[in-house]
């Protein structure tokens, strides 16, 4: 099954303030859409299906695994608002080091990477990227393997628009056969969308 569930989740905080956490339950494939404005929580939510925060009281599963369980890792990627990436480090050393941590092979991730139009860039240090071309590869490395649901925080962000078209339709794609979650901040429209969570203001 793919699919996720957030249900009377209480106690999840931001700093002093407690955020309200809608309930979900939804199986895939397609994407989910998450919105709200700024401060709302939403890479807050993120970290909750990606199990890097537990909630006071609840249940939040990933493929019907506890998502903060170690089984739950092999069904999610999470790729993060910030990019990540080590200034020193080659793309080239990054793929490596995403490629193992992902259980697939170095020449799925330089493919990854190529497709993204970056394999002239294998052999420079992240600092020598735009801002556009890092984000590029955070999102491409991040994402690597067959997980059946993959977790973007803001992946648009920093991209041209030819790059935002090309990630669009990967998007898409992925939706054919895996659950997406996706928080965007812009109104570009997705097909495939299952559901749209609005996140409001936090409460204290």
């Amino acid at each position: 099954m793919i699919g996720i569930r957030v249900a009377e989740v209480r106690g999840l905080r931001r700093g002093v303030r407690e955020l309200p956490v809608p309930e979900l339950d939804v199986e895939g494939p397609g994407i989910i859409l998450v919105r709200g404005p700024n401060g709302a929580g939403k890479s807050t939510f993120v970290e909750l299906l990606a199990g890097g925060v537990r909630p006071r009281e609840g249940d939040v599963r990933m493929c019907g695994l506890p998502a903060a369980s170690t089984a739950a890792r092999v069904m999610r990627r999470v790729s993060r608002a910030d990019i990540a990436l080590l200034p020193r480090l080659t793309i080239r050393r990054h793929a490596t080091l995403f490629a193992r941590a992902a259980a697939v092979d170095l020449r799925t991730a330089l493919d990854a990477l190529a497709d993204e139009g970056l394999a002239h860039l294998i052999d420079a240090c992240t600092a020598e990227l735009s801002t556009g071309e890092a984000r590029r590869a955070w999102v491409r490395l991040t994402t690597l393997g067959a997980a059946p649901v993959l977790l973007l925080d803001e992946p648009f962000l920093g991209m041209d628009v030819d790059a935002e078209t090309a990630l669009r339709e990967r998007l898409e794609a992925w939706a054919q056969e895996r659950l997406v979650v996706l928080v965007d901040h812009g109104e570009r429209r997705l097909g495939a969308v299952v559901q749209e969570l609005h996140l409001g203001a936090a409460v204290a």
